[in-house]
Protein backbone atom coordinates (compact mmCIF):
# COMPACT_ATOMS: atom_id res chain seq x y z
CA UNK A 1 0.00 0.00 0.00
CA UNK A 2 1.98 3.15 -1.00
CA UNK A 3 2.48 5.46 1.92
CA UNK A 4 0.93 8.62 0.62
CA UNK A 5 -2.10 6.81 0.46
CA UNK A 6 -2.51 5.97 4.31
CA UNK A 7 -1.47 10.28 5.32
CA UNK A 8 -2.58 12.24 2.46
CA UNK A 9 -6.15 11.19 1.34
CA UNK A 10 -8.21 13.72 -1.20
CA UNK A 11 -10.78 15.71 0.83
CA UNK A 12 -13.36 17.39 -0.12
CA UNK A 13 -15.53 20.71 1.60
CA UNK A 14 -18.21 23.06 0.56
CA UNK A 15 -17.78 26.05 -0.76
CA UNK A 16 -20.79 27.42 1.23
CA UNK A 17 -18.95 26.55 4.75
CA UNK A 18 -16.54 28.95 3.90
CA UNK A 19 -18.62 31.41 2.46
CA UNK A 20 -20.41 31.52 5.66
CA UNK A 21 -17.37 33.07 7.91
CA UNK A 22 -18.27 36.20 6.68
CA UNK A 23 -21.71 36.27 4.54
CA UNK A 24 -24.91 36.61 6.33
CA UNK A 25 -26.70 34.70 3.40
CA UNK A 26 -27.71 37.41 1.24
CA UNK A 27 -25.15 36.10 -1.30
CA UNK A 28 -27.50 33.01 -2.23
CA UNK A 29 -26.17 29.84 -4.06
CA UNK A 30 -23.81 30.00 -6.71
CA UNK A 31 -24.49 31.33 -10.37
CA UNK A 32 -24.24 28.56 -12.70
CA UNK A 33 -24.34 31.01 -15.82
CA UNK A 34 -21.45 33.81 -14.27
CA UNK A 35 -18.00 32.90 -16.17
CA UNK A 36 -15.56 31.29 -13.57
CA UNK A 37 -12.52 33.48 -12.36
CA UNK A 38 -9.60 31.56 -13.47
CA UNK A 39 -6.65 34.59 -12.32
CA UNK A 40 -6.11 33.77 -8.50
CA UNK A 41 -4.31 36.36 -7.01
CA UNK A 42 -2.46 34.82 -3.88
CA UNK A 43 -1.43 38.60 -2.75
CA UNK A 44 -4.90 41.07 -3.35
CA UNK A 45 -4.83 43.43 -5.70
CA UNK A 46 -6.82 46.04 -2.83
CA UNK A 47 -3.22 45.21 -0.96
CA UNK A 48 -1.26 45.85 -3.75
CA UNK A 49 -2.33 48.99 -4.47
CA UNK A 50 -1.23 51.09 -1.67
CA UNK A 51 2.06 49.99 -2.83
CA UNK A 52 1.56 51.64 -5.66
CA UNK A 53 2.99 55.31 -6.90
CA UNK A 54 -0.33 56.18 -7.07
CA UNK A 55 -2.46 53.86 -4.34
CA UNK A 56 -4.77 53.02 -6.84
CA UNK A 57 -5.42 49.75 -8.37
CA UNK A 58 -4.49 51.10 -11.82
CA UNK A 59 -1.17 52.66 -10.09
CA UNK A 60 2.55 51.13 -11.58
CA UNK A 61 3.84 48.48 -9.47
CA UNK A 62 7.37 47.30 -9.99
CA UNK A 63 7.87 43.92 -9.43
CA UNK A 64 11.35 42.66 -8.76
CA UNK A 65 11.41 38.56 -9.30
CA UNK A 66 14.55 37.35 -7.39
CA UNK A 67 13.66 33.84 -8.94
CA UNK A 68 14.36 35.05 -12.45
CA UNK A 69 16.67 38.12 -11.56
CA UNK A 70 14.48 40.32 -13.44
CA UNK A 71 12.60 43.58 -12.54
CA UNK A 72 9.33 45.05 -14.81
CA UNK A 73 6.62 47.22 -14.26
CA UNK A 74 3.68 46.61 -14.25
CA UNK A 75 -0.19 46.78 -11.96
CA UNK A 76 -1.60 44.95 -9.30
CA UNK A 77 -4.71 43.33 -11.88
CA UNK A 78 -0.91 42.38 -13.32
CA UNK A 79 0.81 40.57 -10.26
CA UNK A 80 0.94 38.29 -7.71
CA UNK A 81 -1.60 35.87 -9.10
CA UNK A 82 -1.78 31.53 -10.56
CA UNK A 83 -3.88 30.34 -12.62
CA UNK A 84 -6.72 28.17 -10.82
CA UNK A 85 -5.01 28.23 -7.82
CA UNK A 86 -7.71 27.94 -5.32
CA UNK A 87 -10.28 26.15 -7.60
CA UNK A 88 -11.61 22.98 -5.80
CA UNK A 89 -12.09 19.40 -7.46
CA UNK A 90 -15.15 17.91 -8.40
CA UNK A 91 -18.08 17.41 -7.08
CA UNK A 92 -17.72 20.86 -5.42
CA UNK A 93 -20.71 22.74 -5.67
CA UNK A 94 -18.95 25.74 -6.61
CA UNK A 95 -15.31 24.91 -7.59
CA UNK A 96 -14.48 28.82 -7.25
CA UNK A 97 -16.20 29.31 -3.88
CA UNK A 98 -12.38 30.34 -2.44
CA UNK A 99 -11.91 32.73 -4.74
CA UNK A 100 -15.26 34.07 -4.62
CA UNK A 101 -14.81 34.32 -0.69
CA UNK A 102 -11.63 36.20 -0.98
CA UNK A 103 -12.95 38.72 -3.46
CA UNK A 104 -15.62 39.04 -0.39
CA UNK A 105 -13.17 39.52 2.12
CA UNK A 106 -11.02 42.00 0.08
CA UNK A 107 -13.96 43.94 -0.72
CA UNK A 108 -14.71 44.27 3.36
CA UNK A 109 -10.73 44.71 3.66
CA UNK A 110 -10.27 47.38 1.01
CA UNK A 111 -11.80 50.45 2.50
CA UNK A 112 -9.52 49.98 5.89
CA UNK A 113 -6.32 50.02 4.09
CA UNK A 114 -7.50 52.63 1.93
CA UNK A 115 -8.05 54.97 4.99
CA UNK A 116 -5.01 53.68 6.71
CA UNK A 117 -2.52 54.21 4.17
CA UNK A 118 -4.35 58.23 2.49
CA UNK A 119 -4.58 59.12 6.80
CA UNK A 120 -1.52 57.48 7.72
CA UNK A 121 -2.80 56.81 11.04
CA UNK A 122 -3.35 52.97 13.11
CA UNK A 123 -6.13 51.38 12.66
CA UNK A 124 -8.83 51.18 15.37
CA UNK A 125 -9.65 47.87 17.15
CA UNK A 126 -12.43 47.14 14.87
CA UNK A 127 -9.80 47.79 12.11
CA UNK A 128 -7.33 45.95 13.77
CA UNK A 129 -9.34 42.68 14.71
CA UNK A 130 -10.70 42.89 11.04
CA UNK A 131 -6.63 43.27 9.69
CA UNK A 132 -5.53 40.29 12.03
CA UNK A 133 -8.46 38.11 10.37
CA UNK A 134 -6.85 39.43 7.07
CA UNK A 135 -3.49 38.50 8.05
CA UNK A 136 -4.35 34.95 8.91
CA UNK A 137 -6.03 34.39 5.78
CA UNK A 138 -2.94 36.38 3.99
CA UNK A 139 -0.08 33.78 5.37
CA UNK A 140 -2.59 30.72 4.02
CA UNK A 141 -3.26 31.70 0.93
CA UNK A 142 0.32 32.07 -0.65
CA UNK A 143 2.13 29.81 -2.51
CA UNK A 144 4.80 29.37 0.48
CA UNK A 145 2.05 28.27 2.63
CA UNK A 146 1.45 24.87 0.63
CA UNK A 147 5.33 22.94 0.97
CA UNK A 148 4.81 24.76 4.84
CA UNK A 149 2.24 22.71 5.78
CA UNK A 150 2.87 19.45 3.53
CA UNK A 151 6.32 19.37 5.56
CA UNK A 152 5.07 19.59 8.95
CA UNK A 153 2.54 16.21 7.54
CA UNK A 154 5.61 14.96 6.53
CA UNK A 155 7.48 15.62 9.53
CA UNK A 156 4.32 14.19 11.83
CA UNK A 157 3.82 11.26 9.63
CA UNK A 158 7.70 9.87 10.12
CA UNK A 159 7.22 10.53 13.38
CA UNK A 160 3.86 8.61 13.85
CA UNK A 161 4.99 6.14 11.41
CA UNK A 162 8.37 5.35 13.00
CA UNK A 163 6.14 4.85 16.46
CA UNK A 164 3.56 2.54 15.01
CA UNK A 165 6.34 0.18 13.26
CA UNK A 166 7.91 -0.06 16.57
CA UNK A 167 7.19 -3.77 16.06
CA UNK A 168 4.78 -6.16 13.71
CA UNK A 169 2.12 -6.27 16.57
CA UNK A 170 2.46 -2.09 17.19
CA UNK A 171 2.04 -1.80 12.95
CA UNK A 172 -0.89 -4.18 12.96
CA UNK A 173 -2.61 -2.55 15.50
CA UNK A 174 -2.29 1.10 13.95
CA UNK A 175 -3.39 -0.60 10.86
CA UNK A 176 -6.64 -1.97 12.49
CA UNK A 177 -7.26 1.18 14.38
CA UNK A 178 -7.32 3.15 10.74
CA UNK A 179 -9.78 0.96 9.76
CA UNK A 180 -7.50 -0.39 7.05
CA UNK A 181 -6.70 -4.11 6.28
CA UNK A 182 -3.63 -5.36 7.50
CA UNK A 183 -3.51 -8.31 5.28
CA UNK A 184 -3.48 -5.95 2.08
CA UNK A 185 -0.89 -6.39 -0.05
CA UNK A 186 1.90 -4.11 0.35
CA UNK A 187 0.76 -3.48 4.30
CA UNK A 188 3.37 -5.97 5.91
CA UNK A 189 5.15 -4.90 8.43
CA UNK A 190 8.80 -5.62 6.96
CA UNK A 191 7.71 -4.01 3.85
CA UNK A 192 6.71 -0.70 4.98
CA UNK A 193 9.41 -0.24 7.65
CA UNK A 194 12.31 -0.44 4.58
CA UNK A 195 10.30 1.76 2.63
CA UNK A 196 10.17 4.30 5.42
CA UNK A 197 13.83 3.57 6.12
CA UNK A 198 14.52 3.67 2.15
CA UNK A 199 13.26 7.73 2.79
CA UNK A 200 12.30 7.18 -1.27
CA UNK A 201 8.85 8.47 -1.06
CA UNK A 202 7.31 12.04 -0.67
CA UNK A 203 3.76 13.33 0.29
CA UNK A 204 1.52 14.96 -1.93
CA UNK A 205 -1.89 16.79 -1.54
CA UNK A 206 -4.17 18.13 -3.66
CA UNK A 207 -5.68 21.78 -3.75
CA UNK A 208 -9.11 21.10 -1.76
CA UNK A 209 -6.32 19.08 1.30
CA UNK A 210 -4.70 22.79 1.14
CA UNK A 211 -7.72 24.61 1.77
CA UNK A 212 -9.22 22.36 4.31
CA UNK A 213 -6.51 22.99 6.55
CA UNK A 214 -5.92 26.92 5.79
CA UNK A 215 -9.60 27.48 6.60
CA UNK A 216 -9.55 24.91 9.61
CA UNK A 217 -6.96 26.90 11.31
CA UNK A 218 -7.60 30.54 10.80
CA UNK A 219 -9.88 30.96 14.02
CA UNK A 220 -6.77 29.93 16.12
CA UNK A 221 -4.28 31.97 13.94
CA UNK A 222 -6.56 34.77 14.79
CA UNK A 223 -7.09 34.59 18.83
CA UNK A 224 -3.13 34.13 18.58
CA UNK A 225 -2.53 37.27 16.80
CA UNK A 226 -4.63 39.40 19.07
CA UNK A 227 -2.33 38.22 22.21
CA UNK A 228 0.35 40.60 20.57
CA UNK A 229 0.59 43.55 21.15
CA UNK A 230 0.35 45.50 18.08
CA UNK A 231 1.95 48.60 17.18
CA UNK A 232 1.84 50.77 14.17
CA UNK A 233 4.69 52.56 12.39
CA UNK A 234 4.50 55.74 9.82
CA UNK A 235 6.52 56.73 7.02
CA UNK A 236 5.65 59.64 5.47
CA UNK A 237 7.63 58.87 2.01
CA UNK A 238 6.43 55.64 1.50
CA UNK A 239 9.63 53.62 1.51
CA UNK A 240 7.42 50.16 2.69
CA UNK A 241 8.01 47.33 -0.33
CA UNK A 242 5.68 44.07 0.06
CA UNK A 243 6.52 40.78 -1.09
CA UNK A 244 4.51 37.54 -2.24
CA UNK A 245 4.94 36.55 1.55
CA UNK A 246 3.24 39.26 2.83
CA UNK A 247 3.58 38.07 6.58
CA UNK A 248 6.81 38.39 7.74
CA UNK A 249 7.76 36.00 11.04
CA UNK A 250 11.06 36.72 13.09
CA UNK A 251 12.61 34.26 15.87
CA UNK A 252 15.67 32.13 16.74
CA UNK A 253 17.34 30.87 13.78
CA UNK A 254 17.80 27.22 13.57
CA UNK A 255 14.02 26.80 14.77
CA UNK A 256 10.33 26.53 13.36
CA UNK A 257 8.33 30.29 13.83
CA UNK A 258 5.15 30.57 13.77
CA UNK A 259 2.11 32.98 14.62
CA UNK A 260 2.73 31.71 18.67
CA UNK A 261 6.64 31.95 18.88
CA UNK A 262 7.98 34.58 16.77
CA UNK A 263 9.88 37.60 18.28
CA UNK A 264 8.69 40.07 15.80
CA UNK A 265 5.75 39.60 13.22
CA UNK A 266 5.33 42.70 10.71
CA UNK A 267 2.70 42.94 7.97
CA UNK A 268 3.28 46.43 5.97
CA UNK A 269 -0.53 47.93 5.44
CA UNK A 270 0.64 50.19 2.34
CA UNK A 271 4.12 51.78 1.32
CA UNK A 272 3.36 54.13 4.35
CA UNK A 273 1.97 51.96 7.02
CA UNK A 274 3.90 49.19 8.85
CA UNK A 275 2.10 47.11 11.39
CA UNK A 276 4.21 44.90 14.23
CA UNK A 277 3.31 42.82 16.30
CA UNK A 278 5.47 41.71 19.35
CA UNK A 279 5.55 39.44 22.36
CA UNK A 280 6.30 42.63 24.75
CA UNK A 281 5.23 46.42 24.16
CA UNK A 282 7.95 48.02 22.35
CA UNK A 283 8.10 51.38 21.04
CA UNK A 284 10.22 51.49 17.27
CA UNK A 285 12.31 54.81 16.39
CA UNK A 286 10.57 55.22 12.82
CA UNK A 287 13.72 56.71 10.45
CA UNK A 288 15.01 56.02 7.68
CA UNK A 289 17.23 53.52 8.63
CA UNK A 290 14.45 51.37 10.71
CA UNK A 291 12.42 51.02 7.83
CA UNK A 292 15.29 49.92 5.61
CA UNK A 293 15.73 47.07 7.75
CA UNK A 294 12.32 46.19 8.13
CA UNK A 295 12.61 46.14 3.88
CA UNK A 296 15.31 43.83 4.31
CA UNK A 297 13.04 41.42 6.64
CA UNK A 298 10.64 41.41 4.01
CA UNK A 299 12.93 40.59 1.09
CA UNK A 300 14.89 37.57 3.90
CA UNK A 301 10.89 36.37 3.60
CA UNK A 302 10.22 36.56 -0.04
CA UNK A 303 9.17 34.00 -1.96
CA UNK A 304 9.94 34.69 -5.14
CA UNK A 305 9.06 38.48 -5.72
CA UNK A 306 9.01 41.60 -4.11
CA UNK A 307 6.70 44.45 -5.02
CA UNK A 308 7.05 48.14 -4.73
CA UNK A 309 6.17 51.54 -5.80
CA UNK A 310 9.71 52.62 -7.07
CA UNK A 311 12.82 50.31 -8.48
CA UNK A 312 15.51 51.28 -6.42
CA UNK A 313 13.81 50.67 -3.13
CA UNK A 314 16.06 51.05 0.16
CA UNK A 315 17.37 47.89 2.25
CA UNK A 316 19.35 47.52 5.06
CA UNK A 317 22.51 44.79 3.89
CA UNK A 318 24.45 42.94 6.60
CA UNK A 319 27.01 45.47 6.85
CA UNK A 320 24.04 47.89 8.38
CA UNK A 321 24.44 49.79 4.78
CA UNK A 322 21.46 51.69 3.25
CA UNK A 323 21.70 50.13 -0.34
CA UNK A 324 19.25 50.37 -2.93
CA UNK A 325 20.47 48.24 -6.11
CA UNK A 326 18.63 45.01 -5.80
CA UNK A 327 20.54 42.69 -7.22
CA UNK A 328 23.50 43.48 -4.93
CA UNK A 329 20.37 41.50 -2.52
CA UNK A 330 21.46 37.66 -1.07
CA UNK A 331 19.49 36.01 1.47
CA UNK A 332 22.92 33.83 1.56
CA UNK A 333 24.95 37.09 3.15
CA UNK A 334 22.22 37.19 6.58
Amino acid sequence: MPLHFIVAQKTHFSGVAILARFDNGSMGPPIRHEAQPRRHHYVPQCWLAGFTETGENDGRLWVTDFSRQRQWPTTPANAGHIRDFYRLSDPAPDPVAVERFFSRLEGMVAPVLRALDTERRPPSDDELDLLLHFIAYQWVRVPRFRPFVLGVLERFTRQRMTEELRTPETWRAGLIEAGMDPDAPGADYESVRRFLESGEYSITAETDWYLQRAFSDIDGLVEILRRRYWGTSITQQGRLIASDNPVVMEGERGQMIGFANAELIIYAVSRHVLLTGTLVRVAAPMNFNYFASMNTLTLLSVDAQAYSHIADFPWMDENRHSQTDWQRFSKDRF
